[in-house]
């Protein structure tokens, strides 16, 4: 993806085909180890992030796949395994190009609110669960990740105050009960 931004020889059509097997491969991902003692990395996850920021960041990338995108990386968050390698940080790339590409910061808040409702919802079926804590903890993590990497770029002041309300919800509602 990156050498056919400067040199093209993909077509759009096998860019397309690309592009649709990168999200496919995020959301049906079942092996989330990062670090493998003995064996190295496996970081499954963080590879294919990288892969998709790059396809997003590609000149035939359709906007209207924005969604979908968004879509790949949340299937990515609620995985029944807790990230520990930085998993939240290189899915994070994906938003971060998604915006570079004019990307609607609204909808990338409406996108978040999604997910911690998507959250609300595990909680009120499973209670204090091991999956709701591991879902929990991925998606908290990520927020706080993204929270300050568009504090860091200086942009999504909306969305900020959105993951920061949520986030302090999420806190009180866990740790203060």
């Amino acid at each position: 993806m990156e050498k056919d931004k400067n040199k093209r020889f993909l077509t759009e059509s096998v860019f397309s085909e690309v592009l649709e097997k990168i999200q496919n491969y995020l959301i049906c991902e079942q092996d989330t180890r990062g670090y493998v003692e003995e064996k190295g990395w496996a970081h499954s996850i963080a590879h294919g992030a990288d892969m998709l920021a790059s396809a997003v960041r590609h000149p035939f990338f359709p906007v209207e796949e924005s969604k979908f995108a968004l879509y790949s990386v949340e299937q990515c968050l609620f995985k029944k395994e807790i990230y520990v390698d930085d998993e939240d940080e290189r899915l994070i790339f994906v938003i971060d190009a998604l915006l570079d590409e004019n990307f609607s910061e609204t909808e990338l808040e409406k996108w978040t609110l999604h997910i911690f409702n998507e959250l609300e919802a595990i909680f009120q079926a499973e209670g204090f669960s091991l999956a709701f804590f591991q879902r929990k903890t991925n998606i908290i993590n990520f927020m706080k990740t993204l929270y300050f990497r568009l504090g860091f770029k200086n942009r999504g002041d909306q969305v900020r105050c959105s993951i920061k309300v949520n986030l302090k919800m999420w806190h009180e509602k866990v740790y203060t009960s």
